[in-house]
């Protein structure tokens, strides 16, 4: 079938790049050790009538099955050759391709769909969010993570971040002991007080009498959510925890489709679901995502990988477009963690620390640094027509 564009897609340029973190992050699945640098896959989308998309994609093998390495073959040799010809602004035959010709995958399919959505805007002259339903909100507030350290190294950084502006707070657990979790988040919350909202994320690092006998410990420093407490094919456990606990409790690691969302909230194994556009196979699934919890009466936490500017420009318009959020903040400052972005400094505008729904934009909305992006390319491919 034939759209209102005769636009076609007839080159696909693929590139790793590769970013330095501020400082090093440490998390449950980073071994200890910490994350200093990043690898993502930036991908550019051409038509015949010279309009460029750009998505991202922020794969880590320790999340899920996939890396920047396979994520380059999946669309050099799969999801790229399929979808070269087709018209970009129909998002659903693009998805029907895709899933035809590579199971899952998400994060792969990720970097086409937000290319996709970015030229449709921009050949509509529309921001991205008109594509996902429309507006309903004009800004977003930004959570500050705190990884794994000693409770003063945390409490330290977590007043710095207040006073810096931001509302609300996001502490990785599972890279150390539930003892040492519990002094941490003890600490902060003193340093802090009362008003600010905390959420812990443990990364799938607890089994289930674990995350059970921790979190109702945990109950007593009035968080907002518990983040992925077990492993993510653990749907069982994670239905157990919840019943047994008065905390909300987050499905990252364990979210990842409409139809895993089907089955979580058939469960009743998490009471808000956490919301990454790449890990759920682009904008078009994450939304879909989004419609059933609103469904459910679920409220979403737009979350995210370590990525770049383009994946947060891309998790800011769905932002935008979903009624259903939670107040205290989400995840859309992970560009503020590396050193030195790809995108140009005028792509995000802020008022203190609330991120600003762009207004009149095309598309993203975002530009490239074309310089940057050479100099921190370490492998790219071209498909064309």
């Amino acid at each position: 079938m034939k759209g209102e564009f005769c636009m076609r897609i007839v080159r696909i340029e693929a590139s790793v790049v590769q970013v330095e973190l501020i400082k090093p992050y440490v998390t449950a699945d980073s071994r200890k050790q910490g994350m200093t640098e990043k690898h993502s896959v930036v991908l550019r989308m051409f038509t015949d009538d010279g309009l460029c998309g750009i998505g991202e994609s922020d794969p880590s093998p320790t999340f899920s099955p996939e890396s920047p390495e396979s994520v380059m073959q999946v669309i050099r040799h799969h999801t790229g050759p399929a979808v070269l010809g087709m018209a970009p602004d129909n998002l659903v035959a693009l998805h029907v391709k895709m899933d035809s010709v590579v199971l899952d995958c998400p994060f792969a399919k990720a970097a086409i769909d937000v290319a996709a959505h970015d030229l449709l805007g921009q050949a509509l002259g529309v921001p991205v969010y008109q594509l996902l339903g429309g507006q309903v909100r004009d800004q977003v507030p930004m959570i500050w993570p705190i990884g794994s350290g000693t409770p003063e190294d945390n409490a330290r950084e977590a007043v710095t971040k207040v006073e810096e502006g931001y509302g609300s707070l996001h502490i990785k657990f599972g890279a150390l002991g539930p003892e040492e979790d519990v002094a941490r988040v003890k600490a902060i919350r003193e340093a802090v007080g009362k008003d600010i909202p905390i959420m812990v994320d443990v990364n799938q690092g607890w089994d289930l009498s674990t995350a059970i006998r921790t979190i109702r410990r945990l109950e007593e420093f009035d968080l907002r959510i518990v983040e992925q407490p077990v492993p993510a094919w653990d749907l069982e456990s994670m239905a157990k925890i919840q019943a047994s606990v008065d905390l909300p409790i987050s499905a990252d690691e364990s979210l990842y489709s409409p139809h895993r969302a089907m089955e979580l909230v058939r469960r009743d194994a998490a009471r808000v679901f956490s919301l990454k556009t790449g890990k759920c196979g682009g904008l078009f699934r994450t939304r879909q995502i989004a419609a059933i919890a609103e469904a459910a009466g679920l409220p979403c936490f737009v979350n995210s990988m370590i990525e770049m500017g383009i994946s947060v420009a891309a998790s800011l318009h769905l932002a935008a477009s979903i009624p259903n959020l939670v107040e205290h903040g989400h995840a859309l400052m992970s560009n503020l963690r590396i050193k030195d972005d790809i995108l140009l400094p005028d792509s995000f505008r802020y008022e203190g620390r609330n991120i600003l729904i762009p207004e009149k934009c095309k598309g993203l909305g975002i530009r490239l640094d074309e310089e940057k992006l050479e100099r921190r390319t370490l492998d790219r491919f071209v498909l064309e027509i």
